[in-house]
């Protein structure tokens, strides 16, 4: 004899309640958590020509930790940063402006073309590179030496490692004795290949000698002398950026990403001074 259940029936009304969970749980997705959505943003980045070889590095890094972004595509524009405050003033494209001083940065927030003042991710450090046959143990005064014809530097109005360059010398004393020898690079990479291809000596950025550009300047006989921070005034090189578009959600995240403590490791490992 077949007995049908009721619904009235007490004994079932415990077995459907567990059933309508069940479906209800798995139909929620267990309970997990839900997982983040992969954006496919475009963001376009004004960056100093000193940041050329460490700018990959923080791209791949900012993704790692910031999944959601794995595939957007970061495009990057190098240049000096007087350069790219120009092209910033005629409407370039850009989210995020990484400058190599403050100044540049500040200049634009003064005219209310950022949004907010500049933020410091990092300190600079210039260096000079000169062929090993000179004798520039001692200091930068080998320079005003006859055996010395060219020295490259990055174009001071436009550079703030050219401003460096120039305030070493002339603490040195040597600045009018070396001015006539100058090469000047657009930027402080023109000024590095400058230095490895035409120049007895050149100052650049500490973070152009990682990988294969310090490999080059091996190749070219040449060596490095570092500064200490009262041979120069460093804060030309405390270099600020600025968010630009308050529009974009990826350059917001990679704005606050370079104020974090994985952004600051990454820029030590290239150089940089950061606090």
């Amino acid at each position: 004899m077949v007995r049908y259940m009721k619904v009235s029936d007490r004994s079932f009304l415990p077995a459907f309640s567990l059933l309508l969970i069940v479906l209800f749980t798995v139909s929620c997705g267990g309970g997990n958590e839900p997982e983040p959505v992969e954006r496919r943003d475009v963001l376009h980045i004004a960056a100093a020509s000193n940041l050329s070889y460490v700018m990959p590095q923080l791209i791949e890094e900012f993704k790692a930790r910031n999944g959601e972004y794995m595939h957007s595509d970061i495009k990057v524009t190098k240049a000096s940063s007087g350069s790219l405050t120009a092209q910033i003033r005629n409407n370039a494209p850009f989210a995020v402006f990484l400058a190599a001083n403050k100044a540049y940065p500040l200049a634009l927030y003064r005219d209310s073309l950022t949004v907010g003042p500049p933020v410091v991710y990092a300190e600079g450090l210039p260096v000079m590179v000169y062929k090993k046959e000179l004798a520039c143990r001692t200091g930068v005064d080998c320079l005003a030496g006859s055996s010395v014809k060219r020295v490259a530097i990055a174009q001071p109005d436009l550079a703030p490692y050219g401003k460096a360059a120039l305030d070493i010398l002339e603490r040195a004393g040597v600045l009018e004795e070396v001015r006539g020898k100058f090469v000047f690079g657009a930027s402080v990479t023109q000024a590095f290949q400058h230095a490895a291809t035409a120049a007895d000596a050149g100052f650049i950025a500490a973070s152009l000698l990682y990988g294969d550009s310090g490999k080059q300047l091996d190749e070219a006989g040449m060596v490095r002398m570092d500064f200490a921070p009262g041979d120069y005034t460093a804060s030309v090189l405390q270099q600020g950026m600025v968010l630009l578009d308050p529009s974009s959600v990826i350059a917001a995240s990679f704005f606050r990403f370079m104020q974090s403590e994985s952004a600051g490791e990454v820029l030590r490992q290239y150089g940089y001074r950061v606090e």
